[in-house]
């Protein structure tokens, strides 16, 4: 099992983004720097979200093109982050972070079934909630 509050070791800010990697596959979530309510308890994470590429297929593969995207005039969850960018304050008041993991689609799962199990609702950018 996985505790998604724990998951993530390493935050960093929107705002400021790395320098580019190619060809990692794995989860990433977004968060708020500070906690927000939930139908039970309270949570910062905003998304939750996994890259699982070939590049064989894919001319851009990896974590690093995936979180890119975000940035981008794109529907579902990408307008909705700079949706609510606009509504905190920018992109300083936002963190992402990500892990490198062999089975991206499986992880996101469990990340995704550890907070309902624990919130009663997906993070509020995942499509499901």
């Amino acid at each position: 099992m996985i505790d998604y509050s724990s998951f993530f070791k390493e935050w960093k800010c929107w705002d400021k983004f790395e320098d580019r990697i190619d060809g990692i596959n794995g989860v990433y979530a977004f968060r708020l720097k500070n906690k927000f309510g939930r139908l039970i308890g309270e949570s910062e994470i905003l998304y939750f979200g996994k890259c699982d590429q070939n590049p064989k297929r894919n001319r851009r593969p990896g974590l690093w093109h995936r979180l890119k995207n975000y940035r981008q005039s794109n529907a579902g969850a990408s307008k909705r982050l700079q949706d609510l960018e606009n509504t905190v304050g920018g992109r300083c008041e936002i963190e992402y972070a990500y892990v490198v993991c062999q089975n991206p689609r499986e992880t996101e799962q469990m990340l995704l079934q550890d907070y309902f199990s624990k919130h009663f609702e997906y993070p509020p950018l995942n499509r499901n909630s």
